[in-house]
């Protein structure tokens, strides 16, 4: 018989190594889902849990990148105003206990996607290890270096929706690519305005990259990365062989939606509010009401051609 005690220990233990996890970092690997929004396949039961199953393994290889980057920089964390608090840098788990972990997620991570029936399964397979490697780099060497550690956060991105491609044995078009690619940049970027503005003057302590970025450069980058992610997606629903995949001409009038999106996020930036992706994206009604009228919009436009 197990005491109230031994409950309660077993219960905080549990909710410990669900912080190890992030698992609110997972609504980034919404754009594995990409590929089958983009391929209007969401009604394709088995394209649709291809997806999912994709989805899952990059939730834990993430996960499993987050849990060796916390244990590579535990000491930097000590110092850290909030990441003081999580379990690695607290002492709550020890070192040997999160590699273990790490570990088995990166295992169940690969065993998920080996079993995604797929006729791009090796590829699907690379982008995951790729992915990792890549993380591996940045956590190590790359967010260390001006500018390529926004480069190796966008390459994730790129990964992830090349992934979710090869999940439902299609090819991405080259604007979604770039889409994605300079997407990830202005969020990157955004990210690293918000942190100097955050720590102010011991911004460079916490993260030394910060200490060659400034916020002149940092705006102009926003600027430009913004302006390129939504010419790129006016260009791809303009490319010829979309419109004739889908038999419309009419996603055109989706990018305003793009466009307030990322213009809100760049409002939100100005006024100094939180800077991360993620949390932006949970808590902003206006930013969560562009995203749903963006992908009703484009599946009532699909709809309606091929009545």
């Amino acid at each position: 018989m197990h005491s109230k005690d031994d409950i309660m220990v077993d219960m905080k233990t549990l909710l410990d190594f669900l912080k190890l996890l992030r698992s609110k970092q997972w609504l980034k690997n919404v754009f594995v889902l990409a590929p089958l929004i983009f391929a209007f396949r969401i009604t394709d039961a088995p394209s649709s849990f291809a997806a999912l199953y994709a989805f899952a393994a990059f939730c834990l290889a993430s996960s499993a990148v987050y849990v060796f980057n916390d244990i590579y920089d535990m000491d930097v964390d000590k110092r850290h105003p909030r990441k003081k608090f999580r379990p690695i840098a607290a002492g709550i788990v020890s070192v040997k206990v999160a590699s273990f972990f790490a570990f088995f997620l990166l295992v169940t991570s690969l065993s998920t996607a080996y079993l995604i029936q797929t006729t791009q399964h090796l590829q699907l397979i690379a982008t995951i290890v790729a992915y990792l490697s890549i993380n591996v780099f940045y956590t190590m060497k790359g967010k260390h270096v001006v500018i390529v550690d926004a480069f190796c956060i966008a390459f994730g991105f790129v990964l992830r929706v090349i992934c979710g491609a090869c999940a439902i044995g299609v090819h991405p078009t080259p604007w979604i690519i770039t889409t994605t690619f300079f997407l990830s940049l202005f969020l990157g970027f955004g990210k690293r305005r918000n942190e100097i503005l955050a720590l102010e003057a011991d911004s460079a302590h916490h993260r030394p990259v910060l200490e060659k970025y400034n916020l002149s450069f940092l705006n102009h980058i926003l600027m430009s990365t913004g302006t390129i992610s939504i010419i790129s997606y006016a260009l791809y629903t303009l490319d010829h062989g979309i419109i004739e995949k889908f038999g419309t001409d009419k996603l055109i009038y989706t990018v305003p939606f793009v466009a307030y999106a990322i213009f809100r996020y760049t409002h939100l930036l100005m006024r100094n509010d939180e800077g991360d992706p993620t949390e932006v994206i949970v808590h902003d009604p206006a930013l969560l009401f562009a995203a749903i009228a963006w992908l009703l919009s484009a599946y009532g436009i699909i709809y309606a051609a091929k009545m």
